[in-house]
């Protein structure tokens, strides 16, 4: 066995055996402390106020906000995922109110998205379609309201939202989920953008991961 394998192997080993010391109700899987091991520590979460890019999962693209309205609906601006990884239009950062800065995001607790490049709240609202599929419509928001709210519901027994690991956003108002398909795509002006639209599952279509950005180190 490489190296490399066995120092990931003893750090499951261990993460298993602290959360049954102290009492956790919840494991973690093999695959998140991979996850955690590949990071160093104090920096292996998404905490509050940094800022970052998610890669939508199936498809590798990332959630961005190309500053283009959209022409039917609530005509605030459109949320795309697309190819251009080095876009600043797909920085996002990561508010929780009340919250001090580098606190890692709980799984369950509720975030709100702003675009760093144009200030726009990650946005939904049950009274308004996307464009291509018909499902719930998803926008950038120029305020702030509670249509702006998205809790992080994390997989594999993950008790804080990690960095390169999958989630799901679940939009609190309405319940749906933050999906892109990738058959659903955009002419122009935004050639070749997926539509970014609010599901009813939460599928392989749903799940977001935490990549590139700006991150605050874990607070002690």
């Amino acid at each position: 066995m490489h190296l490399a394998s066995k120092l990931s192997l003893l750090l499951t080993i261990a993460l298993v055996v602290q959360a049954s010391l102290f009492g956790s109700s919840k494991t973690e899987s093999a695959e998140n402390a991979n996850a955690r091991a590949k990071l160093s520590e104090g920096w292996e979460f998404v905490t509050a106020g940094s800022t970052i890019k998610l890669a939508h999962t199936k498809t590798s693209t990332r959630l961005m906000l190309p500053q283009v309205s959209y022409g039917t609906g609530s005509q605030q601006q459109a949320i795309t995922a697309f190819t251009d990884t080095s876009s600043t239009k797909a920085l996002w950062l990561v508010e929780q109110p009340d919250v001090a800065r580098g606190t890692p995001v709980g799984c369950g607790s509720q975030v709100r998205l702003v675009n760093s490049d144009s200030g726009h709240s990650l946005h939904s609202h049950a009274n308004h379609k996307a464009p291509i599929s018909g499902a719930q419509e998803v926008s950038g928001f120029d305020g702030r309201d509670s249509g702006d709210l998205w809790s992080v519901e994390c997989s594999d027994g993950a008790e804080l939202w990690l960095r390169e690991m999958p989630v799901y956003l679940r939009h609190v108002e309405t319940g749906r989920y933050l999906q892109s398909l990738a058959a659903k795509k955009y002419r122009q002006p935004i050639v070749g953008h997926q539509e970014v639209s609010g599901g009813k599952k939460p599928d392989t279509n749903a799940q977001w991961t935490a990549m590139e950005g700006y991150y605050f180190a874990r607070n002690k």
